[in-house]
């Protein structure tokens, strides 16, 4: 499997949101309250934080994502935020870009991404 490339930020957890995805199926009745149930048990947990990156690292992000991710659709292993241990994760969807330092050159461009990921049980 895959792991978080080396040379990209490895611990950037400020401004990390987590929370557990939904497992619950919810069923309305003729009468009286709904019906709760799990729909499984085994439940991923969603994981949303912002990385910066310099233009060389978005380089190396955009070849893991696209190349070695198969464009996200793979699992990899990184650190997850909360015990620090390593974790799968995968992509719940596409990274959002934003330039937030410009230069006429791209090596030197600051970007952040914005990242909402799985963390696989």
């Amino acid at each position: 499997m895959p792991a978080w490339p080396a040379s990209l930020p490895q611990k950037q957890f400020l401004g990390v949101s987590e929370k557990d995805d939904e497992s619950r199926l919810v069923s309305a009745m003729d009468a009286g309250p709904a019906l709760v149930r799990n729909r499984f048990t085994a439940v991923p947990r969603v994981i949303s934080t912002s990385i910066v990156l310099t233009g060389t690292q978005r380089q190396t992000f955009d070849t893991f994502y696209r190349t070695t991710l198969s464009n996200g659709t793979l699992s990899f292993t990184w650190t997850e935020p909360v015990a620090d241990a390593a974790a799968t994760f995968r992509f719940k969807s596409n990274p959002e870009w934003q330039c937030i330092v410009s230069s006429s050159t791209p090596a030197n461009r600051i970007w952040k991404a914005t990242l909402s990921l799985e963390i696989l049980p």
